[in-house]
């Protein structure tokens, strides 16, 4: 196992995480009011952070997002052996990610999630995915 101590790489992790969470949250008809972000340095120490939102998601990259924010005061040179985000403050999926007047572009990103699912339930999770989501050969 290498420790990571550079925001890009925890950063790709976190995207698979997110990518994770979302998809359990919605086969399982749930959202999640607040981010958790569970990180573990090299000497072992959890640190946790969250972040309560505004109404309940179930999108990776609103998990994304908000996880990479908290990371990104985090990420200060420590070497994390251990990388995880989670959904907490459960809602029902019907309660999630109603349209947001303040972030224009969140409509945007949460219909192309929503047509990514829908490709990926018809021919399997890896058949469409974000650039971010590829891994690198020497990952």
């Amino acid at each position: 196992m290498t420790d990571l101590r550079e925001f890009a790489d925890l950063e790709k992790i976190l995207w698979r995480q997110a990518e994770r969470v979302s998809a359990r949250a919605k086969a399982s008809e749930l959202a999640g009011r607040t981010v958790v972000l569970k990180l573990k340095t090299a000497n072992f120490k959890l640190k946790t952070r969250s972040a309560s939102l505004d109404a309940p998601t179930q999108l990776a990259d609103r998990i994304f997002r908000v996880a990479r924010d908290a990371l990104k005061r985090e990420a200060d040179g420590t070497a994390y052996r251990l990388l995880g985000v989670g959904i907490a403050n459960l809602a029902p999926a019907h309660q999630a990610d109603p349209l947001d007047l303040i972030d224009r572009g969140a409509g945007k990103r949460a219909a192309a999630e929503r047509a990514m699912d829908k490709v990926r339930s018809k021919f399997g999770d890896t058949a469409l995915g974000k650039g971010r989501g590829f891994r690198a050969a020497d990952d």
